[in-house]
């Protein structure tokens, strides 16, 4: 058996821009013994041994060669007769992670099969150290708080890859969180602008119908709401692993086109009916529930499947999804839902520019 001293390497940082190898942050105490130990001697060794009591969760067995051959829990040690060997107790050989994998794809392992420890192994086979579930725990709460600074638009654009401490958003000089936010915004001032030339070009069809002019914050603000619950969800889905990028057209989006249909289909027809009770009905306009129902379907798919796609599309090209994916949602729906919106109107309403 080899019991070695405690390291938790901090080297490679600029190897940590491009990518987070698990063997920066592996602990090189563990217990390891070799195939032919009896259980009463293995026992003996967690006795006399001074690691922690989750180190000592697991025993690694080695063979003669010094390649792993798996793990014994302690209580499967305890339970077992004193002259049987790790040999025929040893479980998961397959279970391990090579120490080139990504940190955050180790971490997501060992959380899967719940285990305490996760074995780091060299391509040759042997062990290099242990992912503890500690630091697994760290490294996912750091991606999901990468992925929450994203989402909010609070990303560093040059160095996206980098981590966006709170300490620098939330004190010292209002310059950098105001570059970070402004940059992103910009694409929303200029699609809202877009957006108003839509509306000047149907000024007079709102001349013609003042009444149309109540249901413009409904068709564009639902259509926000949709695209930010859609990049929301993707986001989140990514960084706790549960969307797999090489299935997203065939499961994924599939998946989300017919949540925006649904939604679409659902919301419509609520709000067509209100507003042909509320101003179409009494005004003697009652297409304008029409209008409005599928201006809002139209609307609201569009958003649900952008909300997919555009963070999807962006991740391939290189760019970062989480800050750049909403300003050119919210600018696309606008300008479609009020496009169909007007259009719509000039058409079932008689009604001209």
């Amino acid at each position: 058996m080899t019991t070695q001293a405690i390291h938790l390497s901090a080297a490679a940082q600029a190897e940590r821009k491009a990518a987070h190898p698990v063997r920066d942050v592996i602990c090189q105490q563990f217990l390891r013994a070799s195939a032919d130990t009896l259980v009463e001697d293995a026992l003996s060794m967690i006795r006399h041994s001074s690691l922690s009591d989750e180190v000592s969760s697991a025993m690694f067995v080695h063979d003669a060669e010094g390649r792993h051959l798996g793990f014994v829990r302690l209580s499967a040690l305890l339970r077992a007769p004193g002259n049987r060997t790790l040999r025929d107790l040893a479980q998961d050989q397959a279970l391990h992670a090579n120490e080139a994998l990504d940190q955050e794809a180790a971490a997501r392992l060992l959380q899967k099969h719940d285990l305490p420890l996760l074995p780091v192994l060299t391509d040759s086979g042997v062990m290099r150290g242990v992912l503890r579930f500690d630091t697994a725990m760290d490294i996912l709460d750091q991606e999901v708080s990468e992925d929450i600074y994203w989402k909010a638009g609070v990303g560093d654009v040059t160095h996206h890859l980098d981590a966006i401490r709170s300490e620098k958003l939330t004190s010292g000089s209002i310059g950098y969180p105001v570059k970070v936010r402004v940059m992103f915004l910009m694409v929303t001032l200029a699609g809202g602008m877009m957006v108003g030339g839509v509306i000047d070009h149907f000024e007079g069809v709102l001349e013609s119908l003042v009444a149309l002019a109540i249901f413009i914050p409904l068709v564009m603000d639902m259509g926000g709401n949709v695209g930010t619950q859609s990049t929301t969800i993707f986001a989140r889905g990514l960084a706790l692993g549960h969307i797999d990028l090489n299935r997203f057209f065939r499961n994924h989006l599939l998946r989300e086109v017919r949540v925006g249909l649904v939604m679409g289909v659902l919301l419509a027809s609520l709000a067509g009916i209100i507003a042909w009770a509320w101003q179409g009905a009494p005004n003697g306009i009652p297409m304008l529930g029409v209008v409005v129902g599928v201006s809002l379907f139209v609307s609201v798919v569009t958003a649900s499947v952008l909300g997919f796609l555009l963070p999807y599309v962006m991740l391939k090209i290189g760019v970062d999804h989480a800050p750049g994916a909403d300003p050119f949602i919210t600018t696309i729906k606008d300008f479609t839902g009020l496009a169909v919106y007007f259009l719509m109107a000039s058409w079932l309403l008689g009604l001209s520019g």
